[in-house]
């Protein structure tokens, strides 16, 4: 089998894992709850088990292929705006982009009256209440009239 691997070109390999990812994906959809949390189980244990036998050579090296594996699933994520900066479209909606929208400034601080966003950290407008800055006076004449 390891000289059949080794003698197919990339062509070949893509159809064989295609296949075999279409396979296990109709596997694991027809398997029962009870079966999914078995193989799960037996997975984990079998992954501690692999760990707990790493000397550090291993671990050094398994933990590096992870962070690079990580770093190029994460770059991957971001390629769609690679230089749209340059290409900026006013019709495109970027703000609707689940990568690109953080969601509505829907809270309102109690003090300041400030907009923030659901997640903000409490007190990053005002403190709490205890900074007031002065009303804006409106603009000189030059400025009011743009």
């Amino acid at each position: 089998m390891a000289a059949t691997r080794a003698a197919e070109d990339s062509e070949d390999a893509r159809t064989r894992l295609d296949g075999q990812r279409a396979r296990q994906a109709a596997s694991r959809a027809a398997e029962s709850p009870e079966r999914r949390q078995s193989r799960r189980e037996d997975d984990r244990a079998r992954h501690a088990a692999s760990r707990a036998a790493e000397n550090p050579i291993q671990r050094r090296t398994r933990s590096e292929d992870q962070r690079r594996r990580q770093a190029a699933s994460r770059a991957a994520q971001w390629t769609f705006m690679e230089g749209e900066a340059f290409r900026y479209d006013p019709a495109n909606n970027y703000d609707s982009h689940p990568q690109l929208n953080i969601g509505q400034m829907s809270d309102v601080c109690p003090y300041c009256n400030a907009l923030k966003w659901h997640a903000e950290t409490r007190g990053m407008c005002c403190s709490g209440g205890k900074v007031k800055l002065p009303e804006l006076q409106p603009p000189p004449e030059p400025l009011k009239s743009l």
